[in-house]
């Protein structure tokens, strides 16, 4: 059964190697999909269930936001509190994008409607109870021995990508090093199908020293209640539907428990690898940086990051460009922005920690008082819906340089690195939501068209990379403009970041 194919070799059917399928199949580049699981996340056993605002934007790219959107529910609260009283409320109602909400759905659901989406495309193929037991690369393929049933065979392809999880073979393999990040806890996660009355558009963190918890809203008559089991406590014991069933019974006396559907214990740690490819090889997701658990944050910086991935190998699979640099330049940045995450995690990890009851009081004043600066809760609630991530683009390989042309690292609205911006008040078109799968000029500065025109095809006869055949002609009294005397162009990747801001003159 071994045979080679110019297929791109995945690792691991889930959210993150599903979706990267998905982006590739926009460039046409086909994949196979291999998966030890028979079949996809039990519907009981909800795991990772929260898409945050950039990763719906993700979505609306790939054309199958609408089928979540179907399927999901919806919040638009963040709020803590103590035993006593609420301290500080997060709305998402203030975020620059087209979706000011974070969407959640059991990862059953998830992996479903991506697995029906990436099979339609008639470009993906998904091999499921095919376990990977080894692989191997030369200069020219990457080598993947698969166990199916009692037998063995081998693939040969041109790229092989590891979205296998934070237990990663495929890293174990490369003797990729990773670095873990331990906070001494454990966490309990635990799913419960009741009914009750309380609001569904929040999520709720309640911060007490002798047991901090949050409960939410997750589908349909189901809720989701993360705690901390506290040091002393034998874990399998404190991870027991007995233990969950009368812990939910002391917290929120007036629900009707129906069904206990699932309960986990996790070790709060994060786990960075070393670097994320090596030769052939790439790591996606878990495989490249492990999250705790914290409001599907590992799922949400996993999909984005194989956004970064799939243009980047669609250009390298089709021989344009470099691929060491193209995959250099994927590892950087996607290692800062998950990075940014962890440590975002940590906070959360070192407060749940607290069981200090003067600390507690402490945390308490620290979160009443910034509650009341609207700047800190924006720019809170702009990070955790990671929309404000600026990655380090300066020096990348499709960065645009030339002589005739001033690289700026912002000019109004438009910051280098970052994600496109988003005018919720814009009554013209918006640049988000082009969708393209090519790099993109947009004119950002003086208004006049026939010299924007000129200018235009100048930089696209210096440009090495695939450019869309006409650039972005905003009008002239956009907010996306910045009003002054020069001609500007910010250059936009596929996956929505600005890799170049350029004057000309």
């Amino acid at each position: 059964m071994n045979n080679i194919t110019n297929k791109v070799v995945i690792v691991g059917g889930g959210p993150v190697g599903l979706t990267l399928s998905l982006i590739l199949a926009r460039y046409n580049v086909s994949s196979l999909i291999l998966e030890k699981r028979k079949e996809a996340t039990p519907l009981d056993e909800s795991r990772a269930i929260t898409w945050m605002p950039r990763g719906l934007e993700l979505l609306n790219w790939l054309g199958i936001y609408e089928k979540f959107h179907e399927k999901g529910v919806f919040r638009t609260f963040h709020q803590f509190r103590n035993q006593h009283r609420e301290l500080l409320v997060l709305p998402f109602t203030t975020l620059q994008t087209p979706y000011s909400y974070s969407l959640q759905l059991p990862q059953h659901e998830t992996e479903t409607i991506l697995e029906k989406a990436a099979l339609e495309t008639g470009l993906v193929e998904i091999r499921r109870g095919h376990e990977v037991i080894d692989i191997g690369q030369t200069e020219e393929s990457v080598m993947v021995k698969v166990q199916y049933e009692d037998e063995s065979y081998k693939i040969y392809a041109p790229f092989g990508v590891g979205c296998d999880g934070s237990k990663t073979m495929v890293r174990e393999k490369l003797e990729i090093e990773k670095n873990w990040r331990d906070f001494g806890l454990n966490s309990g996660v635990a799913d419960f199908e009741l009914n009750c009355d309380l609001p569904k558009d929040v999520s709720n963190i309640i911060l007490d020293p002798e047991r901090p918890y949050g409960f939410f809203y997750f589908a349909p008559q189901r809720w989701r209640l993360i705690y901390r089991i506290n040091k002393g406590e034998d874990r399998e014991k404190a991870s027991s539907f007995e233990f969950v069933r009368g812990l939910l019974n002391e917290k929120l006396p007036n629900v009707k428990i129906k069904r206990i559907l699932w309960v986990s214990a996790f070790r709060l740690g994060e786990g960075q690898s070393n670097k994320y490819h090596k030769g052939r090889w790439v790591l996606a997701g878990d495989s490249a940086h492990a999250m705790g658990p914290s409001a599907g944050a590992g799922m949400m910086v996993g999909v984005l990051g194989a956004w970064r991935l799939g243009w980047r190998l669609a250009l390298s699979v089709n021989k344009q460009h470099n691929l060491t640099r193209l995959l250099q330049d994927y590892s950087r940045e996607q290692k800062v922005g998950a990075d940014e995450i962890q440590d975002n995690n940590a906070i959360i990890f070192r407060n749940m920690a607290i069981s200090n009851p003067i600390l507690a009081t402490g945390r308490s004043i620290i979160l009443k008082f910034l509650g009341y600066i609207p700047l800190f809760k924006k720019k809170t609630i702009e990070k955790d819906a990671l929309l404000n991530q600026i990655l380090p683009v300066f020096g990348a390989v499709d960065q645009y340089v030339s002589k005739s042309a001033s690289n700026l690292k912002s000019y109004g609205k438009w910051i280098l690195g970052k994600r496109m911006p988003y005018i919720s008040n814009e009554e013209g078109s918006h640049p988000l939501e082009q969708n393209t799968t090519k790099h993109m000029f947009i004119s950002i500065g003086k208004y006049h068209p026939k010299r924007e025109q000129k200018y235009f095809k100048s930089l696209c006869q210096d440009s090495e990379y695939p450019i869309c055949k006409e650039f972005l002609h905003i009008g002239a009294d956009s907010k996306y403009r910045k009003d002054g005397r020069d001609f500007v162009f910010a250059l936009v990747r596929p996956d929505q970041h600005i890799v170049s801001i350029l004057k000309l003159s």
